[in-house]
């Protein structure tokens, strides 16, 4: 037989791509050189919900678009979008070891802000209208058999758009929101039942991110990528001579994506144009870290227990990547699409939210019609703490000037 009649070679004598990825997925070389998914450490799903103890989230309901770790040592509490937005947690302990539906926050809605205060209430706002929402988990109760939830507070406090981000004072349970069509930054006091404007800063209200640091300084984007920061104690309102990490004459398209507090008060971001940073509030400085990804956003951030930051990266309805990034080397890496096999065969391609469990392991919101719980389990090794200051790369994104 001559070479060009040999299956998958085509009349040049070059192989079909298909046919040559059909014959490297039997390979060695295909895990080496062609294998898109997660292999350092370990993952598991979960079903939203459990059949015959807590009805699972339907199909078209089930897009997880936040996550955020209870006070308590054990629980995941999550927001899905979609038909109906619903209020859920995860209980990973051996006597229950299920998700527990706890109530619907509105038909037709998305909720990608969700956080616990100092007292473990859930605090929320839920679109169209941001509207706010509170639950207090004590009184909770869940085993394997049955469960028990409380009720899902509405205290009749609107936005009145559309949140585009948002972010909870840990120490007063405020909620520090930026309207989607307003750019404006409004102050949410749930308990009080009121909602106060701030400020209006240009440009905000395309970004998708808040940030606060333990001084209670939030920092965000505006117009062009600029960062601003506003100091909940003296109610000043500072646009800083700093820019997001950008391509050279793309910075009117980047915009605040995703954040989270490290350690050393570093904070850890990433833009819409797919692109890391870090940013040291005092004296305040950018380092930019590039791309962890080709494709756009950087769509949720965690701060591990190992001293690592994780991340998704990726557009929604493509490809989303899970990645690491150690502050204490500079490593950013892209570590590959989440796939399991147990309990059913299973790729997550979308992920809008993570969140840090009490063990280190890292909840991936899957935010597809058809959604689960992911749960990444990172590779043992010893704990790090970060440096305050890491080592920043060589490359073509980086950003830093002082104030």
């Amino acid at each position: 037989m001559s070479e060009k009649d040999k299956p998958g070679v085509g009349a040049e004598g070059q192989g079909y791509h298909l046919k040559e990825s059909e014959i490297m997925a039997g390979t060695s070389d295909f895990r080496d050189g062609a294998f898109a998914f997660i292999t350092e450490g370990s993952l598991a799903l979960r079903e939203l919900g459990n059949y015959g103890v807590a009805p699972p989230i339907p199909n078209g309901e089930s897009a997880v678009t936040a996550l955020a770790p209870g006070a308590g040592p054990k629980k995941i509490y999550g927001a899905t979008s979609g038909r109906r937005s619903h209020l859920f947690y995860y209980d990973p302990s051996p006597a229950a070891e299920h998700v527990v539906d706890i109530g619907i926050l509105g038909d037709d809605a998305e909720c990608h802000i969700l956080a616990a205060d100092a007292a473990g209430v859930l605090h929320g706002l839920v679109n169209p209208g941001g509207r706010i929402f509170r639950y207090d988990p004590r009184g909770e109760f869940s085993v394997i058999w049955k469960f028990e939830v409380r009720p899902v507070e509405f205290p009749g406090v609107e936005l009145g758009e559309d949140a585009a981000a948002g972010v909870l004072d840990p120490a007063s349970g405020k909620i520090y929101a930026l309207g989607r069509r307003s750019s404006a930054l409004i102050e949410v006091d749930t308990a009080a039942g009121t909602a106060r404007r701030l400020a209006e800063i240009e440009g905000a209200g395309k970004s998708n991110a808040l940030v606060i640091d333990s001084r209670g300084n939030i920092f965000g984007s505006g117009r062009n990528g600029h960062l601003f920061r506003y100091a909940i104690p003296s109610g000043a309102l500072d646009v800083l001579d700093l820019q997001l990490p950008s391509p050279r004459g793309m910075e009117f398209l980047n915009h605040l994506d995703s954040a989270v507090l490290g350690g050393r008060e570093a904070i850890f971001a990433g833009t819409t144009l797919g692109t890391i940073f870090r940013l040291d509030p005092e004296p305040p400085r950018v380092i930019g870290y590039g791309r962890p990804l080709s494709d756009h956003r950087i769509r949720a951030l965690a701060w591990g227990k190992d001293g690592i930051v994780y991340g998704a990266a990726g557009s929604p309805g493509k490809n989303s990547h899970l990645f690491r990034w150690n502050p204490e080397t500079g490593e950013v890496k892209d570590l590959g699409l989440p796939m399991v096999h147990f309990p059913k065969n299973w790729i997550c391609y979308d992920i809008s939210a993570l969140a840090v469990g009490p063990n280190g392991e890292i909840y991936i919101g899957e935010s597809e019609r058809v959604s689960h719980l992911m749960i990444y389990y990172p590779p043992a090794g010893p704990l790090r703490v970060p440096a305050a200051a890491a080592p920043a790369p060589s490359s073509a994104d980086e950003s830093e000037k002082p104030q």
